[in-house]
């Protein structure tokens, strides 16, 4: 489900499916994907969690009451005293990836964060003394951790000098201290640590085996891709779950982009902002809606609503529309093409029935109207071209379909002053951005050699053979309930507020979902590894 709904609602006995005895650790990330998997998957929530951000301890504690919390850099832990003679059956940790990730937008530096790995050695090593060792560890990273090597200093090309922080290039001779170098990985010794770091694991007694699973392929509403590493020590199997959605016979249908944004608020127009956007934007938008609609197989329009000219009662489909429009009598019919923008590098987006992309956690880029992520909905505002049509809800039985020539007549249509002129910018907007030569001139220019007369400015779509006129194009950035759902956290997964009550921002929400672990692989593949149920019914 798109929801993510598998989660547990308190009071409620919490029965476990780990053995007698055994607790869950989590060193968690953002918004506590790992720790919500866990507990969907086995039956409780973590004993011990740890971080060292505020807002994800507050956003963590509100949605894991009987979680112990420790806010706190994860090396100052002491695993002997904190797990207090308990066997920990699961431990989890996802260490931050930002200097392993090509999502950071510049190369990796910091060889601390980078080494934050080693503290899953850490925890192992020392309950290993003790007799405590975890029996499973599942770790996720991005990919990109399989390059895990050492670092070495980044050389001016021309004088082969070290490059300083500030920009400036070493003088002959002169001694740079390791923290104000620009660091980058040493190429020849790609993948040294993690290999180190596997055969330490595996000195402990473990058992290791490590993969690439896609969210989405678990009915995740995001294509994000991770690393997943899992170490038994128990002389069980490592057992790797076979993926429950996507386009093959048998599976579920991927949760798509659709089925987890909220419809009914489109954002604003792409012509009236008070702050216009970016040329580079307008230009990405101006190929999204070429591809994604006027291009598209099957454009999907999923929410009703009317041209704000015309002073119309708005109206949400809630999911992408597959049939031909339907009627409300003296409605005015709009209908949307949703896409979604991606505002990076040379993105132009991606249709709504496809999964999220991956989401981040903000970063140095910049985003459109100050936006702390990357995606947002690109709405194309259509009209029909029926002839003497009169608008249709999309929640509303069809009409009779005719075959007549009267339902395609483009030279019979008649729009009204408001729509003619909406029509004519977006067919100069997309002249402008996508056409050649760019003969129209700056989107933000009035546009007098546009005229309401001229039928071939405007810009049309074909949806099951009925012609439609595009008059706006909206946009607006997902909100982070929007994004929480993509990632695959429950419904009713708490993202406003901390366990204490206190607000928690937009931009602290998104930070919080980026860097989170996305719930529903990493449940999968706790329940593939889990004892059988009926054996711990036996058992008990």
């Amino acid at each position: 489900m798109a929801d993510g709904s598998h989660g547990f609602n308190f009071p409620r006995p919490q029965v476990s499916r780990l053995r007698a005895g055994e607790i869950v650790v989590d060193l968690f990330a953002g918004g506590g994907g790992a720790s919500e998997a866990l507990k969907q998957a086995l039956g409780i929530d973590p004993a011990l969690a740890y971080n060292h951000d505020e807002w994800a301890i507050g956003i963590h504690a509100a949605n894991h009451p009987l979680t112990q919390h420790h806010r706190e850099d994860i090396w100052h832990a002491d695993p002997r005293v904190d797990v207090a003679g308990r066997k920990v059956g699961w431990f989890h940790a996802s260490p931050d990836c930002t200097h392993f990730s090509q999502a950071k937008g510049g190369q990796p530096r910091s060889r601390k964060t980078r080494a934050l790995s080693w503290v899953v050695l850490k925890w192992c090593g020392q309950l290993s003394r003790v007799g405590l060792a975890p029996r499973i560890v599942s770790l996720e990273n991005v990919w990109q951790i399989l390059t895990w090597g050492p670092l070495v200093a980044k050389r001016d090309r021309a004088t082969g000098r070290v490059l300083k922080m500030d920009g400036s290039v070493a003088a002959r001779g002169e001694r740079v201290p390791v923290a104000s170098q620009q660091l980058v990985p040493d190429k020849r010794h790609a993948g040294r640590t993690w290999a180190q770091f596997v055969a330490a694991l595996r000195v402990l007694g473990y058992v290791v085996e490590w993969r690439k699973l896609t969210a989405s392929d678990f009915g995740a509403g995001t294509s994000r891709e991770r690393l997943f590493l899992i170490a038994r020590c128990d002389g069980e199997a490592i057992v790797w779950p076979e993926p429950t959605h996507g386009r093959r016979d048998g599976l579920a249908p991927l949760v798509n982009a659709a089925d987890c944004i909220d419809f009914s608020d489109l954002g604003r127009s792409i012509f009236d902002r008070p702050r216009p956007l970016a040329d580079a934007t307008l230009r990405r938008i101006a190929k999204g809606l070429v591809k994604h609609v006027l291009q598209a197989d099957e454009p999907f329009f999923l929410t009703e609503f009317a041209n704000a000219g015309n002073g119309g009662r708005t109206w949400s489909a809630g999911e992408p529309l597959r049939t031909q429009c339907a009627k409300v009598k003296g409605g005015h019919f709009a209908m949307v093409a949703p896409a979604l923008v991606k505002f990076k590098g040379d993105s132009i987006g991606h249709a709504i029935t496809e999964p999220v992309p991956v989401i981040t956690a903000g970063g140095a880029c910049k985003r459109p109207a100050g936006a702390a992520h990357s995606l947002a909905v690109m709405a194309a505002h259509l009209v029909t071209l029926r002839n003497h049509a009169d608008g249709a809800s999309a929640l509303s039985p069809l009409r009779v379909i005719a075959a007549g020539g009267e339902h395609h007549a483009l030279a019979t249509c008649e729009l009204s002053p408001n729509e003619e002129a909406g029509a004519a910018r977006v067919a100069a907007f997309l002249m402008r951005y996508y056409g050649e030569g760019g003969q129209w001139g700056d989107l933000r220019n009035a546009l007098p050699m546009v005229t309401t007369k001229d039928r071939m400015a405007l810009v049309t779509v074909q949806v099951h053979g009925t012609p439609y006129v595009i008059v706006d194009i909206r946009l607006r950035m997902l909100r982070p309930a929007e994004l929480f759902r993509a990632q695959g956290f429950p419904a009713g997964y708490v993202i406003d507020r901390t366990a204490d009550g206190r607000p928690i921002s937009t931009s602290a929400a998104v930070r919080m979902v980026g860097n989170s672990v996305s719930p529903p692989p990493l449940r999968a593949l706790a329940q593939a590894n889990l004892d059988p149920v009926e054996e711990l019914r036996m058992a008990a």
